[in-house]
């Protein structure tokens, strides 16, 4: 990709996420490493976030032609202010709490993570639901889970699809309670 069109490319994915990630910056430049084009977005704001919410939120704010034309083949790096890409890629993911999944969700019934985030959701879910898990988070840090905890909940449900408090609530605590029912 010739550097005129890789900075154009820049420009418009900044204008695209600029307003819902202030700060955001843009990188475009081909990758040793991977042999292929690599877009690199640093935000201060991916701080508290796992790699693939990361991900989730920004291509949730591109539209559809920069995704399936523009950025096609790329890899993606959501970086941190300060975050290396060696960090970053150490960062757990979705299917690193596979193994250990019946444990969490054992560990979340036993905390009554489920019905707390409910009563925080009420009885409309989607209403009351910021697009985050941040009502997850609250709920299982009054419930004093460990952040380790915290965090492989969430690596967990993102792994059964779920980017926010009534995905979990309508479709992991659901899934992870018919695949883990106890047989009688």
């Amino acid at each position: 990709m010739e550097a005129k069109r890789q900075r154009e490319l820049e420009k418009e994915l900044s204008a695209a996420l600029g307003r819902s990630f202030p700060g955001l910056s843009v990188e475009i430049a081909h990758s040793d490493r991977w042999k292929r084009m690599a877009v690199t977005f640093r935000w201060a704001g991916f701080a508290d976030l796992l790699p693939e919410e990361r991900f989730h939120r920004l291509v949730g704010e591109l539209p559809e032609d920069i995704l399936k034309k523009k950025l096609d083949g790329f890899v993606w790096l959501e970086l941190t202010a300060e975050e290396s890409v060696d960090e970053f890629l150490e960062l757990p993911r979705s299917e690193d709490v596979a193994p250990k999944e019946r444990d969490i969700f054992e560990a979340l019934k036993k905390l009554k993570f489920f019905d707390a985030l409910q009563e925080s959701l009420g009885r409309s879910p989607q209403k009351k639901c910021t697009g985050d898990f941040a009502k997850s988070e609250a709920a299982l840090k009054s419930a004093k889970a460990p952040a380790t905890r915290v965090r492989e909940a969430k690596l967990v449900f993102i792994r059964h699809g779920a980017y926010c408090d009534c995905q979990v609530l309508q479709t992991v605590a659901p899934a992870l309670a018919r695949q883990y029912a106890k047989v009688s």
